[in-house]
């Protein structure tokens, strides 16, 4: 059966952000913080299902160069056919960002952030393990440390922006590395390689639209599963005086979870909202 996508937010009105600040030395990067939603409701395997995956994320700037930053999943899923109601916390993460060359339109920047096992405390049952996997999958099978129950993680990152007029294009490596603490659901290490690009335009002053292709490879899959996760995002973004509001739809590419209008298909649409202070 089809899925039917939708995804349920409302936008806040967002303060007034301060102007930037003229001089020299030029002024520290803005501080950021992002809510993300992403959402699911169709049918799979047959059954209904409703899934949001909502996400904060946040950077402190602690010099002109050097942010600390902080992001934490979450999942949740109303009762559905006179199911339970079930809401987890994945695993929070922490790390430092460094601008590494700067001219105005390229900008390179290079980290590493820590994922903490939060989930080791929480230790989520079966139903509560898949409707963290389930909150990855709806966003293109990124970050498998940030969901997966008992994960001490190191994500080193690196990532390249370039502006040309209108036109900027990004790219973005991410090794997210992982090791089990939990011994019920065996102790093991894990290794992903993750990388994206990014494609997009100002069509005016205030309306960006773009595109990312996600490519994930799983080096330690177990043996018979598919390693690899394909995933195409497009896009718009309408910025505010204070922020900006962003519309996603995650189109999973790959079997078994692509191909939205065949059986067992999962795309998902999101709803971001940003602000810099």
């Amino acid at each position: 059966m089809n899925p039917l996508i939708r995804c349920l937010s409302a936008a806040a009105l967002l303060l007034a952000a301060p102007e930037a600040l003229a001089g020299d030395p030029a002024p520290r990067p803005p501080n950021a913080l992002l809510y993300e939603t992403y959402a699911f409701s169709g049918t799979l395997n047959g059954q209904p299902t409703t899934v949001f995956a909502p996400a904060l994320s946040g950077s402190v700037a602690l010099s002109e160069r050097v942010s600390l930053n902080a992001a934490w999943l979450f999942a949740y899923a109303p009762s559905r056919a006179g199911g339970p109601t079930a809401f987890q916390a994945g695993n929070p993460s922490v790390g430092l960002g460094g601008v590494l060359y700067d001219d105005g339109a390229l900008k390179v920047r290079t980290g590493g952030n820590l994922v903490l096992p939060f989930t080791l405390i929480t230790d989520p049952d079966d139903f509560g393990t898949a409707l963290l996997r389930r909150a990855a999958t709806l966003r293109g099978n990124s970050g498998f440390s940030l969901v997966s129950p008992g994960l001490l993680g190191l994500t080193p990152w690196a990532d390249v922006t370039l502006r040309q007029g209108r036109w900027r294009f990004g790219l973005d490596g991410r090794v997210p590395m992982s090791a089990q603490l939990s011994e019920k659901r065996g102790q093991r290490v894990d290794a992903v390689f993750q990388g994206s690009g990014t494609a997009s335009v100002d069509l005016t002053s205030h309306v960006l639209v773009g595109s990312t292709f996600q490519a994930i490879y799983v080096s330690t899959a177990a043996e018979g599963a598919d390693p690899t996760f394909l995933a195409l995002i497009p896009h718009v973004r309408v910025y505010g005086s204070a922020g900006f509001v962003e519309g996603r739809l995650v189109m999973n590419l790959d079997a078994p979870l692509g191909f939205a209008f065949s059986d067992n298909g999962l795309w998902a649409a999101a709803l971001a909202l940003g602000t810099t202070f």
